[in-house]
């Protein structure tokens, strides 16, 4: 009897730990959150009206706001398909996988969809602990291993601790809503409020734009910075964030080259084809490259950035597993200033999404609706060359 006043007390926590991890946090999680973002997507899912799923689209917030949502699900529509957006900010290779893996058990009926990332999103396997959060609703025991090849173990990093704890991930989450219950209360009656199509299939619209202050260099950040506070708050702590990544600038030509090797930049390569190779849908996915500012690739991710990106897909267009939609600089290529098409230094406005689906919506059309059994190509489309 004496130790039980040791032994009580832990296995309370395992079993309070255990009804995390098995949902029960879900219905109050902050929709703010990284993991109540999912679960918002997690309940339309369970709605009747998607009891039958027949296309997806997966990705980060670049395809949240630059893809049509809404025109894609009416062209599902008109052939009798149903279609369900399933991006969420913050995406990344984890958050594919687990959300690829829970759909192959809860909707095996998918025919195909979209993958849509950008191509920085090619350097790395993993993007942070914070995509613990995104994947947390969706996640079963069995993704554990693969979640922790994306963001690994660390016992000085509390925010890896959610990889095996409930009670870790949604901890800061339980002291917000003990703090701001009001406020909570009033989040979780709004996004309750939503219908599932809407949470599934219409858009985020943003209409501004960058015009009044355009970034087409480092340079122009500097400038924007030493004017001072007028400007857009969020775009000068974007520019903040842009240029100390520039500061860490390589070059991957050489190891496109054959001149020199890279094993972490190969085994990110090596996991990213294992994971698009696992993806069974009946139709390959079309995996879109997000249009991105041209400062990025001028000055600030390494040189050759795109074309590494191409490089991880080309093998896999070749074998058929994937349909690649290069957008990355359509609007740098095209003409026309960018500073219209987006409306701060990562995501596209309206009127970039406009563009984007101009284009998107007859390679679905053909890729995805209406020639189901075509034979699949071995080129990657809108792709430039590769220069070195």
């Amino acid at each position: 009897m004496r130790y039980l006043k040791f032994v009580a007390p832990i296995a309370l926590v395992v079993i309070i730990d255990l009804i995390f991890q098995f949902g029960a946090w879900e219905p109050i999680a902050s929709p703010e959150s990284h993991a109540g973002m999912s679960i918002t997507k997690k309940r339309a899912l369970a709605d009747p009206e998607f009891q039958h799923i027949d296309f997806v689209s997966l990705g980060s917030s670049r395809p949240a706001y630059g893809v049509d949502h809404a025109a894609f699900a009416k062209a599902a529509a008109a052939h009798n398909f149903v279609y369900a957006n399933l991006t969420v900010a913050g995406t990344h290779w984890m958050t594919i996988g687990v959300l690829v893996h829970w759909l192959a058990v809860h909707h095996p009926e998918i025919r195909g969809g979209v993958i849509a990332l950008s191509v920085q999103d090619f350097l790395a396997s993993g993007n942070g602990a914070y995509e613990i959060g995104i994947v947390y609703p969706f996640r079963e025991l069995a993704d554990i291993g693969s979640m922790a090849r994306h963001v690994p173990f660390d016992w000085h990093d509390a925010a890896t601790f959610g990889l095996y704890s409930g009670l870790f991930e949604y901890h800061e989450d339980v002291q917000d809503l003990l703090l701001h219950p009001q406020h909570r209360s009033d989040l979780l009656d709004y996004f309750r409020s939503l219908t599932p199509g809407r949470v599934l299939m219409e858009n985020v619209d943003e209409t501004a734009d960058m015009c009044a202050a355009p970034i087409n260099t480092l340079q122009d950040c500097s400038a924007l910075s030493s004017r001072g506070s007028k400007d857009d708050p969020k775009i000068l702590r974007q520019c903040e964030q842009l240029e100390a990544t520039a500061r860490n600038r390589f070059d991957l030509r050489p190891i496109l080259d054959g001149q020199s090797s890279d094993e972490r930049l190969q085994k990110t390569s090596d996991q990213i084809r294992e994971q698009l190779r696992q993806i069974s849908w009946p139709t390959p996915p079309v995996f879109v490259l997000m249009p991105m500012p041209s400062v990025w690739a001028s000055d600030v991710v390494p040189q050759g950035t795109h074309a590494w990106a191409l490089s991880v897909l080309q093998p896999l267009v070749a074998e058929g597993k994937i349909r690649v939609l290069d957008y990355t600089d359509m609007f740098g290529r095209d003409g026309g200033p960018e500073c219209k098409a987006f409306f701060d230094l990562y995501h596209n406005n309206v009127t970039g999404r406009q563009r984007v689906m101009e284009r998107l919506l007859p390679e679905l059309e053909q890729q995805l609706f209406a020639a189901q059994n075509t034979s699949r190509p071995t080129q990657i489309a809108h792709a430039p060359q590769l220069s070195h």
